[in-house]
């Protein structure tokens, strides 16, 4: 570290424009490592995605910034919801040309501090196999993996468009008491509470070793997640499967798609209720949509989602499909006593004095 940088708090909902531009152009430069096919991203959708961070949701965040502008960036999430009281999500990212100059241990030491005020004790990020600065840092501070998974991607050019046929074709023999809504938008209101009691088949999703609990949403969740998504210029559709005779949701998938990238569509949350599931509700709903897209979407190219490597039954789904690993993701966690140890260690020989603390 030297003298000419120094580390300044950003509030990213009220920011004033020229920093959202030094954000942009920095998130720019990491996004095209961490997703180098991608397009930048525009300013007013950087923003934008900024300024709608739903209330339930807090972010510290910190730039690192020299004559140039920002060198590096780290964040703390909160979710402020009963569930997982112990975790905060933490992101650091640092220029390349810059690293191993120990910008990132210095800005581990506000996330740490912040992880501290707050009352919480595990970490958890993330990384890819297309920075693989990242984990050498995280086996540095102590942290372990916690989940290992990818984001495949589906090209649409290779699909089987027959699949889709045979797949609904079946499911309305096997699932012959069930019908399907769809949704562009934001949640109908009268559906929204159905909806946030769908979306809980997202805890049966693998967590491997991740020391964290079931997430519940709420109503007012979605709402605030819809609004976010209209504001940032996000369309999202959606569809549920639903039980005739009791009217309750069974599953639903969702996708997101943004005009700045046209050719990207992003496959979300998919989903079925345990005691509705092997009815072929998973194959049904994931026709339904690809074939929805197809026909009123057909700029776009590529699908993809996030799967964990054990997630063995919508990974069949997705490779039937012809989805295919694009980028591999690693899911990390560390306890807040080993990144302060860790501190500890090196304090004396790597932490220079950087004005803002």
């Amino acid at each position: 570290m030297t003298a000419s940088l120094r580390i300044e708090p950003v509030d990213v909902r009220r920011a004033a424009p020229e920093t959202y531009a030094a954000i942009n152009a920095f998130m720019n430069e990491i996004r095209a490592e961490r997703l180098p096919d991608d397009p930048p991203l525009p300013l007013d959708e950087e923003t934008q995605r900024l300024r709608t961070i739903p209330p339930f949701i807090d972010i510290f965040f910190w730039t690192v910034v020299d004559e140039a502008g920002i060198v590096a960036y780290a964040s703390t999430t909160i979710f402020r919801t009963p569930d997982n009281p112990h975790l905060v999500d933490f992101t650091i990212a640092v220029r390349r040309s810059r690293r191993r100059r120990g910008i990132g241990t210095r800005l581990l030491e506000h996330v740490a501090e912040a992880t501290a005020r707050e009352g919480r004790s595990l970490l958890v990020t993330d990384s890819r196999s297309t920075v693989p600065d990242a984990e050498g840092f995280l086996r540095r501070i102590g942290a372990q993996v916690g989940l290992e998974g990818h984001t495949n991607q589906l090209d649409l050019r290779d699909l089987d468009r027959s699949l889709l046929a045979r797949w609904q074709a079946a499911a309305r023999g096997r699932a012959a008491g069930f019908e399907l809504l769809a949704w562009e938008g934001d949640y109908p209101e009268e559906h929204v509470e159905a909806f946030a009691r769908v979306v809980e088949a997202m805890n049966s999703a693998p967590r491997g070793a991740l020391r964290v609990q079931d997430f519940h949403v709420t109503p007012d969740h979605l709402r605030e997640w819809s609004r976010a998504a209209r504001e940032r210029g996000q369309e999202r559709w959606t569809i549920v499967a639903r039980e005739r005779s009791t009217g309750r949701f069974a599953g639903f998938t969702e996708v997101y798609w943004h005009p700045n990238r046209p050719e990207i569509l992003s496959q979300e949350g998919t989903g079925v209720l345990p005691e509705f599931q092997n009815r072929g509700l998973g194959r049904w709903l994931k026709a339904a949509m690809l074939a929805k897209v197809l026909r009123e979407r057909p700029q776009v190219t590529k699908v993809r989602t996030g799967n964990a490597d054990m997630n063995a039954p919508m990974l069949k789904i997705n490779r039937e499909l012809g989805f295919r690993p694009y980028i591999s993701q690693r899911v990390w966690q560390v306890e807040l006593p080993q990144v302060q140890a860790y501190l500890d260690s090196v304090r004396d020989t790597k932490l220079a004095a950087l004005p803002g603390r």
